[in-house]
């Protein structure tokens, strides 16, 4: 038994808390987030990474003055530190996930922090760690760590912490759920990576686009919806990549319910991830804008569709794939009534692969936050507006996959039961489009369910059914942690 283990075991037996650990976690995933995130950006030598690095050596201190060692690690889709769960919090959840998924790119299950590590270490461990992302570096990452000297900070394998005892401890953690939080992360941390390589080069990366849509092919094909209603997830600092792969999985999503086949599915959502690639022409602070924009800046906005072919153009060869991605980059925006835009003089209509990226698009932005709008739009009221006024600007077939895709109650809506129980919608029930996937947050009494006893519907019972959607401003709950757990 390690020494952090013979502690855990002391407290225990002491009836302690574990208040510290509880504390550190999150903000030890906050440093070392900001730390890979500087180093990215900033050579070593920088002052603003040798000030997220003096940071993050300093929580990282803080706990060995307690501890004989702090292990955080990664299991069952979870962060422990020292074996305690550190809770995904609405806040955390981009530097959760994301972290999450730098850790699986690396086949790294942990880091191991001992007595008397030090900032030189630190930093030569990071370095080595950011330039493992590729599997034949990730391999040699532990023998790299000991040829760098580097003896307080041991990258653990996936296998070597208690996988067992975490899904003890979280039973609700289903396999298929967590292939869905896996998929839904990588393909946002991964998406990121193209966007920003996309900036610094003009190019797409349709390869690396391609490895990370086929899990979310594979698991719509195995008929698992909890990558769907992850994509109702808002609440955290990478929604501009994670836009990209809320409209490539909801896109798959509706082109399977129309019967595509897988090839045309893995195709539809690689266009559909790369359809705004475009807006890296567009001034940051116009896409940034909380206001309305002005004519010249709308003229700017515009003109991402066609800034999206050109970088589409600047592909090595011309294959299906990139006429697809081009095309709906070009069409997106077009509107099935013609009267979107880019506006082509001659007759012209969109392609299906337009057609349902173009839906799912507008479904995703429409609930997502802007800063001069009061509250976004729930998911539920976004649907009935493009069921109801928008409905004429998209293709019939289209919406019905849409609704096929999210349900009568999309995933994040809050509703009222007939018995008096408040849920939340998790995802969709294709069985049943009227009973989705659901979290009791509240029963009838009024009680709130404790999150250490949920009570979760798969589906929701054939004799209930649901009398009303919530207003957000009805309930004061972090959907976000719910939807993310």
């Amino acid at each position: 038994m390690s020494a952090s283990e013979q502690s855990r075991v002391d407290r225990d037996e002491h009836g302690q808390d574990n208040e510290l650990l509880l504390s550190l976690g999150p903000l030890l995933l906050i440093r070392l987030s900001a730390l890979m995130r500087t180093a990215r950006t900033y050579d070593v030598s920088n002052q603003a990474f040798q000030r997220q690095l003096q940071e993050c050596l300093s929580v990282i201190q803080t706990g060995l003055e307690e501890e004989q060692e702090l292990v955080i690690a990664t299991a069952a889709e979870y962060f422990y530190l020292n074996g305690v769960r550190i809770k995904a919090q609405a806040s955390l959840l981009s530097v959760y996930h994301t972290l999450m998924a730098e850790f699986t790119m690396r086949s790294v299950g942990g880091v191991r922090f001992l007595q008397g590590v030090s900032a030189p270490e630190l930093e030569r461990f990071f370095q080595l760690f950011l330039a493992a992302d590729n599997p034949s570096l990730a391999q040699r990452l532990p023998e790299a760590v000991a040829e760098a000297s580097i003896e307080c900070i041991v990258p653990l394998p996936p296998q070597e912490f208690d996988e067992e005892v975490a899904l003890e401890k979280n039973p609700k953690n289903t396999s298929e759920r967590s292939r869905a939080k896996r998929a839904f992360w990588n393909a946002v941390i991964g998406t990121k990576k193209i966007i920003l390589h996309a900036s610094q080069t003009g190019r797409a990366d349709l390869r690396h686009a391609k490895r990370l849509v086929q899990p979310v092919v594979d698991n719509i094909m195995r008929h698992e919806y909890s990558i769907v209603g992850l994509t109702a997830v808002k609440e955290h600092d990478e929604y501009t990549y994670a836009h990209c792969v809320n409209v490539s999985i909801l896109s798959v999503s509706m082109g399977h319910v129309l019967g595509l086949s897988r090839q045309t599915l893995a195709d539809l959502g690689v266009a559909g991830l790369l359809h705004d690639i475009g807006k890296l022409a567009v001034p940051g602070d116009v896409l940034r804008k909380p206001g309305a924009l002005s004519s010249e800046e709308w003229t700017m906005m515009r003109r991402h569709p066609i800034e999206g072919v050109k970088m589409m153009i600047r592909m090595p060869g011309l294959s299906t794939l990139t006429l697809d991605s081009m095309r709906v980059c070009f069409e997106h925006h077009m509107n099935f009534d013609r009267t979107g835009y880019p506006e082509v003089a001659h007759e012209w209509g969109q392609a299906t692969m337009s057609r349902i990226v173009a839906v799912a698009d507008c479904f995703d932005a429409m609930t997502a936050h802007r800063a001069y709008h009061k509250r976004a739009l729930s998911a539920f009221e976004a649907l009935q507006i493009l069921l109801g006024p928008n409905r004429v600007q998209f293709d019939p077939a289209a919406l019905w996959a849409l609704v096929k895709t999210v349900g009568l109650y999309p995933p994040g809506s809050v509703v009222l039961t007939r018995s008096g129980h408040v849920a939340l919608a998790l995802s969709p029930n294709p069985d049943d489009l009227r009973h989705p996937y659901c979290r009791v947050l509240a029963l009838p009494d009024g009680t709130m369910v404790p999150e250490e006893t949920p009570i979760e519907w798969s589906p929701m019972t054939a004799d209930e059914a649901v009398m009303r959607v919530l207003l957000p401003e009805e309930y004061s709950i972090q959907t976000g942690e719910y939807l993310a757990a």
